[in-house]
């Protein structure tokens, strides 16, 4: 069912046996459902960048909201489905031609899906697929899941993002409200998570540059507002010495909680210790070699992260290494006030069974993941910077060591996401674009059959990876696309393959 305003909350509930329900926005503000608290509740995330999918707020139904700015775009993510218009239908634009790499393949529907890597990438896939109804089996070459990228005692989830129309704030924000959503579905206890918001503080000139123009949107002054040092001070319990920009449904949490959380589905087969050896198709599924034996599947999705450079097929794709290390240290009588997470060019957050947690180092091109005091030093002194007060109510000696791990990124500092063109013969079918990047090729593009990859979050996994993962899930089970098109293209792993071949003329 489709509305081109938002109907009652009312009428919204008289139609409780469609699967999906669509209310395009008129405009960039919230619904008025506040005789309704559970849907009025379920706006507190919502954003007007990308669109917004809210699942499970009506029971086993999928409430869809669409800004202004995608309403006229519907097929970007229902493709062809007829729908059923409440109201007069939204005029739709004509869909262009994309190229050949972009268009997505098609594909057997799944039987039985195997996902690599058990982080937040890998969790958040195989959920999204589990909740449809799909066997899945996830293997991880670690004793634990989220032992890399994933294993901060605890991260922040909030949206650092530009004040401009940019791919990364579409992502960043659809992602977020997503990520946000979830969580609350499935840790609705909150001993391994604080919604006490995210406070981002005006650091140097670019930051407070930045965080003025994003206080001048008041259609997102739900999700962040401007404050002032007295405002910020008394948000975060602790002086300020800086205002800056303050994410009040922003928080801390402790991932590995979450990843766990997310893999105890019925649906769900969790192989730990299984180093992933070789992937081959055999022309009906995916053959799996690994350290404990060999596995089959249908569909084969890539959520590997740093180890992605060694892992199967995946590994033929150019990715980037990002060292990075946190911090822990024991809570004091003058940090136990915290209230909310502090974030600048390091973060801290609120005290969890008296410990914070603070940091991160950020080292490209970095491949030791071993711990490093020179990267603790590096933490203490950017706290520091971050709190003068809090640096000094701290005593460092004796503290529990941080965890260091390899962040994966792409040249672009957008994640890798979506089905796996062949490298090698696309550098066949498409070696003209190295004479000329604008060369017309019509060649379909070679996919691997039923593969996928999920992977190069950077930092900002914690936001991204839940939507790309549910994004991944719809694709595999021919559902409605949580992406717009430009963030299908944006995102698409093809675009690293022809990157290099524009490139390798130069």
């Amino acid at each position: 069912m489709a509305w081109n305003a938002p109907p009652s909350a009312t009428v919204l509930r008289q139609f409780s046996c469609v699967p999906h329900l669509l209310v395009c926005l008129p405009e960039n503000a919230l619904p008025d459902w506040s005789d309704d608290a559970i849907l009025q509740a379920a706006l507190s995330c919502v954003q007007f960048s990308g669109v917004n999918v809210l699942e499970n707020v009506l029971p086993n139904q999928t409430l869809w909201l669409i800004p202004p700015a995608h309403s006229a775009h519907l097929r970007d993510f229902f493709g062809e489905r007829h729908m059923v218009w409440q109201t007069p239908p939204v005029e739709q634009k004509p869909v262009l031609a994309e190229k050949m790499w972009f268009r997505q393949p098609e594909m057997a529907a799944p039987q039985h899906v195997i996902v690599v890597g058990a982080g937040i990438a890998g969790a958040a896939t195989a959920h999204a697929l589990a909740q449809r109804g799909v066997r899945v089996t996830v293997v991880d070459a670690a004793a634990r899941v989220a032992n890399a990228a994933s294993g901060n005692r605890q991260g922040l989830l909030y949206a650092k993002i530009s004040p401009h129309n940019t791919p990364q704030t579409e992502l960043l924000l659809s992602g977020y409200g997503y990520a946000r959503r979830l969580l609350a579905n499935v840790l609705p206890e909150r001993e391994t998570w604080g919604a006490s918001g995210v406070l981002h503080i005006n650091h140097d000139k670019a930051e407070t540059a930045r965080n003025a123009l994003l206080a001048q949107d008041d259609f997102h002054a739900h999700l962040y507002r401007g404050v002032t040092a007295a405002q910020a001070s008394e948000l975060a319990g602790v002086p300020v010495a800086q205002g800056g920009l303050f994410w009040a449904q922003g928080c801390w949490l402790n991932p590995l909680a979450w990843v766990e959380q997310l893999l105890s589905h019925q649906y769900i087969d969790l192989k730990l210790n299984c180093h992933l050896i070789s992937a081959q198709h055999d022309g009906e599924n995916w053959q799996m070699r690994t350290s404990q034996g060999a596995f089959s599947g249908s569909h084969i999705v890539f959520c590997t992260g740093a180890s992605s450079r060694h892992a199967p097929i995946v590994g033929e794709l150019p990715f980037q290494i990002i060292r990075g290390q946190t911090s822990v240290v024991r809570e004091t009588a003058f940090s136990g006030s915290l209230k909310t997470a502090l974030s600048g060019a390091s973060y801290i957050a609120p005290a969890w069974g008296g410990w914070h947690t603070f940091g991160a180092t950020f080292l490209p091109n970095n491949d030791d993941d071993t711990w490093r005091n020179s990267d603790e030093l590096a933490n203490q002194n950017e706290l520091a910077n971050l709190n003068p007060q809090l640096h000094q109510s701290f005593a460092f000696s004796g503290s529990l060591k941080g965890h260091a791990a390899l962040r994966c990124d792409a040249h672009d500092h957008l994640p890798v996401v979506g089905a796996l063109g062949n490298s090698t013969a696309m550098r066949q079918v498409y070696a003209k674009l190295a004479l000329d990047k604008n060369y017309r090729l019509n060649a379909p593009c070679p996919h691997y059959p039923n593969a996928f990859v999920n992977t190069a979050h950077g930092s900002r996994g914690l936001a991204t990876a839940p939507i790309c993962g549910a994004y991944v899930a719809a694709m595999i089970c021919g559902a409605p696309l949580p992406l717009s098109r430009r963030l299908q293209n944006a995102l698409n792993p093809n675009r690293l393959i022809i990157r290099q071949i524009v490139r390798s003329s130069s």
